[in-house]
């Protein structure tokens, strides 16, 4: 399913009007998106990281665990997955590899959270989180049409709604 999630949220970028690049390898490592749109200060860059669950049973930091966490355990989880998706030194140098010198900004979308005490810890260490949810919805009100898979899902989604009116 992560490739079908990928797809949304390139439709979604593409509708926000974003260049994005997808699938930024550096070796074993990636980096779902890299985004840029100009803006009147230059370019809003941004680092997009993709997970989306709809029954998650662990947490989205740290260790593939589902064992409880104390609120220190929880934090080092959430850094950990910021330091592995956003801020290591390969993360750093193939950003820079592409745009030296850039401001990004770091993006998480996901869809459900066991924890949401993560999501806040996200936003509070500066990581802006957009949920898979409201993604949808916001695409699924947008008037554009696109020949995709993502914008096929949508035109699902339009008629769904649609036949729920009928």
């Amino acid at each position: 399913m992560a490739l079908l999630d990928e797809e949304v949220v390139e439709y979604w970028l593409n509708n926000k009007c974003v260049f994005g690049m997808r699938g930024v390898k550096k070796g074993l490592g990636g980096i779902d998106f890299l985004a840029i749109r100009p803006n009147e200060n230059g370019l809003e860059c941004w680092q997009v990281e993709v997970t989306v669950s709809f029954r998650p049973i662990g947490y989205i930091g740290g260790a593939s665990t589902a064992k409880k966490r104390d609120a220190q355990e929880l934090e080092l989880g959430v850094e950990q997955y910021i330091h592995k998706k956003f801020t290591s030194d390969k993360k750093i140098q193939k950003r820079d590899d592409i745009l030296p010198n850039a401001i990004w900004q770091y993006v998480l979308v996901c869809a459900e959270a066991r924890h949401e005490q993560e999501i806040q810890l996200f936003k509070e260490k500066g990581i802006r989180v957009y949920r898979y949810k409201e993604i949808l919805e916001e695409l699924e009100a947008a008037t554009s049409q696109v020949n995709s898979t993502a914008g096929n899902i949508l035109e699902i989604l339009r008629y769904m709604k649609k036949a729920d009116k009928n």
